[in-house]
């Protein structure tokens, strides 16, 4: 078998290298902004800015990883009580919901951003740091959401499944 090109791996990995970097850094500067708060009397300016800067990445793009890897929410109890036609369909039509959901929230989400944001170019007080560079993941995000939906589902060839420790070696029954 082939190995994949270790670039094209990153690159296909990007939103989840993203998401876990946010997800370590947030509880690292929260955690020193209250001890500089309350033990040294000294708080941290900027931690608010960098906590909303990767609270909303690791947001965007932990869903993105999410969508792709199956982990997100999904009720499957009433579809599977269904009789096989009637489970297709429906299929079909949460297919629609989520597109509909995610293009609306791509949508709303890049006027949002352009009109609050975008026109102003208006910074972080402290950092200067363009709002738009934290705000703006969100249409990147939902539009990695539905690529990611839709590729996991209807070529999962292209997505590698997570397969935990235990489960190696069990065969689906």
């Amino acid at each position: 078998m082939k190995k994949a090109n270790p670039l094209v791996k990153t690159l296909c990995n990007l939103d989840l290298l993203i998401a876990v970097t946010a997800l370590i850094i947030l509880p690292l500067v929260t955690t020193a902004g209250v001890f500089k708060r309350y033990v040294m009397k000294d708080p941290i300016l900027w931690q608010e800015e960098i906590s909303a800067f990767c609270q909303v990445w690791m947001i965007y793009m932990g869903a993105s990883v999410a969508f792709r890897t199956g982990s997100h929410v999904a009720i499957e109890m009433l579809i599977d009580s269904l009789p096989a036609k009637l489970q297709k369909f429906m299929g079909y039509v949460i297919d629609f919901i989520v597109l509909f959901v995610l293009v609306f929230l791509l949508v709303k989400s890049q006027a949002y951003v352009a009109q609050v944001f975008g026109r102003s170019g208006r910074p972080t007080p402290i950092l200067r740091i363009p709002y738009t560079y934290i705000y703006g993941i969100a249409p990147y995000g939902c539009a990695l959401m539905i690529i990611s939906y839709f590729v996991s589902k209807y070529a999962p060839l292209f997505v590698k499944s997570i397969e935990l420790p235990e489960q190696k070696g069990e065969s689906d029954e």
